[in-house]
């Protein structure tokens, strides 16, 4: 193993600087004025046990540092305005005070003047930032960071403030761990031939000619297929290189087993590849409308998986209804795999609602005498309504009506069935179940109430979802593969789903096992549900898995380290010296190059093979600062430019949450970045990975954390399931960069008329008939005066609760963070929290009386006033039904009397400073650290620029990036 020796100047970066010493006659002044003055007359009241409204002044001095600076304006302003000593206090002298306050305003030009000593800065990858290098580096999806402890956040929310990424030596052990495993997946023998694992499930209604003897039990509650209605068949995929094929074991001995809900021991042994493989459905029992899933020549008929239930917050692992999962006993370890849907949209029914009427007209066809197929003659093509009529005591009974080759199944309560197109002659009619009197086809008119819904209806894409993990006796846990899609063929079309399999649940169940049942892996196949609208339902026809994935052999990620098979000394000294300057996102130096030489060679002479050898050097490389850290080396404590590839890097970590890809180190390389970075800005916001930094700094600054731990009373909200807060959650990410990649003004933020939803959203919001886009985030436009903006959104509402009552606290507090950049002070230790006492009193005496508590009142009234016009909205984020007192006097002294009224308040008289807000965060997001006073001072006035043309979201992101605070070190 090799040491790594950071640079003298990185060194120093890593030891605490020294603050910047104030003038000495302004030193002199305040020992001899001003901490006569604090002791005198502040201290009594703002000291370290008793912080009076959160105000601590014994502590300062004349240094005059950063972080104290606003608590002197603080200071200047109750001192000159004579609000401080209060009247009941010792005063001081009118000299005193004018001594005090000319000091005050002297020392704060003085330290608003100074320059910002630049030290360069060193500051570990955050472990996204480090997966998401492992990945591109490598060409490795599997997410082998999962196993690094979580980043601190920063006071401004943030996990990549380079004050809270400390480093440790059980986080360096998890380093050598992960880059030897990284190394081990991503490196092969060439010469050897992989294993391919690959089969397909046929479905289909008796397509099985040759099933299984032995009776098929997976468990309780485990609803397998009929034997006949499936296959299983190993194959063969095509490949440009030899491969061996990977055969599912078929020959099994256990001695423990599941018949219904008992346990049965004692040996018995298995020969088949039908106890392997199975094809079965879990979930609860029950269909609102239809049955949940039928098998048909064609193959499985699925309706979309209502979300199960949840218990104690947790969903129930049964799954959903209905939840079509192949179970089975082998899958490979580790590798990318593909799953490959066969699949299209039936053309369907729509099943009639309860209180439908019959539509009996002179143009009715019927037929009778169904307990045979027969003909009917359809006399023009369109849509039909078909009632089915039934003895008036027959209680409702399932029947499967057959209209041609298509199957509609259903329960009817009573003589409406069906809205269905049908085309023009003749037509094989048949029932399966409880045989009506009489069937009644009824042309529908293009204007009718019914033809159009179904017309509405017949548009709609099932949504194709893919998930893999294991069984569990209690249900399954599975992670969805990739995002849904939307399937609008009726006829059958393959659909791809690709991932790695070390980041789906593993049962992680020692091998060879004799349960029966234990480390069943599955492959969950589902009609995904939104919001319960009508929809056509999936048909599937088979399902198709290959695993590990390998396009070639040598795989990608091998060849990107070794792209020839030479073993000569040069050629290691080649791939090590590419791999290091890949790894370090710049040219490696020669210094670099001869230490990660000499592990290649001290692992040669003790005998390793070439490629073992070389990968111990590149475990060096990533184990080395130079690729954990973001180092901008600084020569002089004078502020200096980035250089070209250090730029890259604070570039593409701040815009991908990543390294830099081969065309941004190529500007780099050739000097050209610089000018080019408008281009540059353009390209990164088009690419995919921009959705790294969407979604990190989103959920960072706007703290979406909180809604993911919420916890909310079901009984209040049931509308609240885990599945629809998956959802919201997405929102304010989406939302967010949907301004960004329009480059829409930001106020927006606060007041946009549109909201950006999926049905699921869209349906939260009762928005759910002004969309059609399944779980793609569209923009629609709400004409509503509690929508729009992230003030609205459920996923920071709801989080800003307890998840019973909504807190106007919390609200304000964020707010005033987040959105207008006016923190408030940490509270005073041991502040009682609010107390729900809803029924003895009202909102406003609750918090007086909160107020009312020693060295509250001055932070609340920074607080309170942006939190109550929240009032308006529950613990769930959804606008209030009842009337509420939402009036409130802002902190300057502005009078609304609502929720609009705030939110007008904020996007007309106040933009400047959510823009502000917004540069704010993103400027400390980019650069991985806190902000001078200076840069703060200088940022609320420079960017009024970009006033002119709103305060646009791409022009926000251009601002910065071409500022000095981001260009320089």
């Amino acid at each position: 193993m090799i040491s790594f020796r950071l640079p003298f100047a990185v060194l120093a970066l890593l030891c605490a600087a020294a603050p910047v010493r104030a003038a000495d006659p302004l030193e002199t002044a305040f020992d001899r004025d001003v901490k006569p003055f604090l002791k005198q007359y502040c201290a009594r009241c703002h000291n370290a046990d008793k912080q009076t409204s959160g105000v601590r002044v014994d502590h300062l001095d004349a240094k005059l540092e950063d972080r104290h600076l606003k608590l002197w304006e603080h200071v200047l302003g109750q001192t000159k305005g004579g609000a401080m000593p209060p009247e009941d206090a010792k005063q001081p002298t009118a000299d005193e005070r004018k001594k005090v306050v000319e000091w005050a305003e002297q020392a704060l030009k003085v330290a608003r003047l100074r320059p910002t000593p630049k030290n360069g800065s060193v500051r570990r990858l955050t472990v996204a930032q480090y997966r998401n290098t492992l990945r591109e580096l490598l060409l490795l999806e599997d997410n082998l960071a999962e196993v690094l402890p979580p980043d601190a956040v920063s006071r401004d929310g943030f996990v990549n403030n380079q004050e809270t990424l400390q480093i440790s030596p059980l986080l360096l052990e998890a380093y050598f761990d992960i880059a030897d495993q990284a190394l081990t997946r991503s490196i092969v023998d060439p010469k050897a031939e992989p294993v391919v694992q690959n089969f397909r499930v046929d479905l289909g209604a008796g397509i099985n000619a040759k099933p299984i003897a032995d009776e098929l039990i997976l468990g309780a509650d485990s609803l397998l297929l009929d034997k006949r209605d499936f296959t299983v068949e190993q194959l063969k995929p095509n490949k440009p290189f030899a491969y061996e094929p990977f055969l599912m074991q078929t020959k099994y001995r256990f001695i423990e087993g599941y018949q219904g809900n008992d346990t049965v021991r004692g040996w018995r042994e298995y020969d088949s590849i039908y106890h392997s493989v199975f094809a079965c459905m879990r979930g609860s029992h029950g269909y609102p409308k239809g049955r949940a899933y039928s098998t048909v020549p064609q193959g499985l008929l699925l309706r979309p998986a209502i979300p199960s239930s949840e218990i104690f917050g947790q969903d129930s692992t049964y799954g959903p209804k209905a939840n079509f999962k192949i179970a089975l006993r082998e899958l490979p370890e580790h590798g990318r795999f593909r799953v490959t849907v066969l699949a299209a949209k039936y053309d369907d029914g729509l099943l009639l609602d309860a209180g439908t009427k019959p539509a009996e007209t002179n143009e009715t066809v019927s037929i009778r005498d169904l307990k045979a197929p027969q003909t009917v003659t359809v006399p023009r093509a369109g849509i039909y309504q078909v009632d089915v009529f039934t003895t008036k005591a027959a209680k409702p009974a399932e029947l499967t009506l057959t209209l041609g080759a298509r199957h509609f199944t259903g329960t009817p309560g009573q003589s409406a069935f069906l809205a269905v197109r049908l085309p023009a002659g003749a037509l094989m009619v048949g029932v399966k179940g409880a045989v009506p009197e009489r069937v009644a086809f009824t042309p529908l008119d293009a204007d009718n109430e019914l033809a159009k819904r179904f017309e509405t209806f017949e548009k709609r894409s099932p949504q194709l979802g893919v998930h893999l993990g294991f069984r569990r006796d209690c249900g399954s846990t599975l992670a969805p593969v990739g995002e849904p899609h939307a399937v609008r063929d009726t006829k059958l079309t393959k659909f791809v789903f690709e991932g790695a399999i070390q980041n789906y649940p593993d049962p992680n169940v020692e091998k060879d096992n004799v349960n029966y049942l234990a480390g069943v892996r599955e492959i969950g196949v589902r009609s995904e549900y939104t919001d319960g609208r009508d929809m056509p339902r999936l048909l599937i026809r088979a399902v198709e898995f290959e695993g590990p994935l390998y396009d070639t052999w040598p795989p990608e990620s091998h060849r990107s380290i070794f792209p020839n098979d030479d073993q000569m000394p040069e050629s290691a000294r080649q791939v090590i010296r590419d791999f290091a300057t890949r790894a370090f996102r710049r040219p490696v130096t020669a210094e670099e190059e001869r230490a990660f030489i000499s592990v290649y060679e001290k692992a040669t002479k003790s005998g390793a093979r070439f490629r073992d050898a070389v990968k111990d050097a590149l475990q060096a490389v990533l184990v080395s600062p130079q690729f954990l850290f973001l180092i901008e080396t600084s020569r002089t404590p004078e502020a200096e430019p980035l250089d070209s590839y250090e730029l890259a890097s604070k570039l593409s970590y701040f815009l991908w949450n990543g390294p830099p890809d081969a065309a941004l180190l190529k500007s780099a390389a050739n000097g050209t970045l610089p000018k080019t970075l408008d281009a540059e800005v353009a390209r990164m916001i088009a690419d995919p990975r921009f959705r790294q930094f969407t979604g990190a700094f989103a959920s960072q600054w706007l703290a979406l954390d909180k809604f993911a731990v919420l916890e909310p009373d079901r009984k209040r909200f049931p509308k609240l399931t885990r599945d629809t807060r998956r959802e919201l959650a997405e929102e304010p990410v989406r939302f967010f960069e949907y301004l960004l990649r329009n480059n829409l003004p930001a106020r927006n933020l606060v007041a946009s008329d549109f909201v950006l939803a999926n049905e699921v959203v869209a349906n939260y919001y009762g928005l759910g008939d002004r969309t059609e886009s399944g779980f793609r985030f569209a923009p629609i436009r709400h004409g509503r005066p509690d929508l729009g903006g992230l003030l609205t959104q459920p996923a920071i509402l709801a989080g800003l609760s307890d998840g019973r009552e909504s807190n106007p606290v919390k609200r304000g507090a964020w707010l005033a963070r987040k959105i207008v950049a006016e923190p408030p002070d940490d509270p005073p230790p041991n502040v009682p929290a609010l107390k729900e006492d809803t029924k003895s009193a009202s909102l406003r005496e609750r918090l007086e009386r909160h107020r009312n508590q020693p060295g509250c009142a001055q932070c609340h009234s920074k607080v309170d006033p942006w939190g109550v016009p929240f009032e308006e909205f529950d613990a769930a984020g959804r606008f209030k039904t009842t009337k509420v007192d939402a009036r409130s006097t802002l902190p300057d002294k502005t009078e609304i009397a609502d929720f609009a009224g705030l939110r007008k308040y904020l996007a007309d008289d106040r933009v400047d400073q959510v823009a502000f807000s917004v540069l704010k965060h993103l400027a400390i997001y980019a650069t991985g650290r806190n902000l001078t006073y200076g840069e703060l001072e200088f940022l609320r006035k420079d960017a009024l620029r970009l006033k002119a043309t709103g305060y646009r979201m791409q022009d926000m992101i251009r601002y910065i990036v071409t500022s000095k605070m981001f260009l320089e070190k």
